[in-house]
């Protein structure tokens, strides 16, 4: 009897939900403990308010913040709205990802990608900064996964081929995909901050949003897709500054975090990859 697709099977996408919005409840401790250099892990959840620890009824991902009218069931205190966004995201995300990348290892490196970017989208955001810890997780994840489709699709097929011709021999060297992804990932932004610091006068990227796309490339590769990537990453920069501007929530002289726009373009690149990248190629006529 043939098995049904994941989309075939309400109850399995729901558990889906139910898995990734717990993940995302994590992910929140994350958000708020790692800028401080607090442990993930200990001490155990507890209300940022009157430091009462949560139990079990206070962290159903998103119905506990509904159920509670996102207020502490101790001391009333009101919470943010982000927690059960996070979860709600989270979840959503892995359902997406098995639908569309079907199970697989993309789609498990897909949500541990997008994890990463969710985390980072937050503390860029709220703190400024693009903890190396999470990007250094985005990079090994682009290394396993490149890793894996050498050893079943083989060298000659997966990896970046170079071949030269020195005194009538032919020499040839295979390249990781992944490698040379982080190279020209990290290049390629570290000169466009050079370039925009010289034209502005002022850092518009930190060293931060560099690795962060070495990273990016490790996932992506060197080609249109990476490419792609960035240029989706910038235009997205430029609309979110010049709404922010308009809307005079900041000055031109204020800096805006370039690492959100990373993580958001780096979250639907894990999901839709290929496609974007045709669609700009095609726009652009490259």
């Amino acid at each position: 009897m043939p098995e049904l697709p994941v989309s075939g099977q309400p109850i399995l996408l729901v558990l889906l939900f139910a898995i990734g919005a717990t993940v995302g409840s994590f992910l929140n401790v994350c958000i708020f403990r790692i800028p401080e250099s607090e442990s993930i892990v200990i001490p155990p959840s507890r209300c940022m308010s009157c430091g009462k620890r949560l139990r079990f009824i206070d962290l159903i991902p998103v119905l506990s913040a509904l159920i509670f009218r996102f207020r502490c069931r101790y001391c009333g205190h009101r919470y943010s709205g982000q927690y059960p966004l996070v979860e709600a995201l989270t979840g959503a995300y892995f359902v997406a990802a098995l639908l569309i990348l079907t199970p697989s290892i993309e789609a498990v490196v897909a949500i541990i990608v997008a994890c990463s970017l969710l985390v980072i989208f937050f503390i860029d955001l709220r703190y400024l900064i693009i903890p190396d810890g999470l990007s250094a997780i985005i990079l090994v994840c682009g290394l396993v996964l490149d890793g894996w489709r050498l050893a079943t699709l083989g060298w000659a097929q997966q990896a970046i081929v170079f071949r030269q011709v020195i005194a009538d021999k032919a020499h040839t060297v295979y390249f990781p995909q992944s490698v040379l992804g982080i190279l020209v990932g990290a290049g390629l932004f570290y000169l466009i901050s050079w370039v925009a610091a010289k034209v502005f006068r002022k850092e518009t990227m930190g060293g931060g949003d560099v690795k962060l796309a070495g990273a990016m490339g490790a996932v992506l590769g060197p080609g249109y897709v990476f490419f792609s990537y960035a240029l989706l990453s910038i235009v997205l920069g430029a609309v979110v500054g010049v709404l922010l501007i308009a809307a005079r929530f900041r000055s031109r002289r204020d800096y805006i975090p370039f690492g959100p726009m990373m993580a958001v373009a780096g979250m639907a690149m894990m999901l839709w990859g290929q496609p974007i990248a045709n669609a700009i190629t095609a726009l652009y006529h490259l």
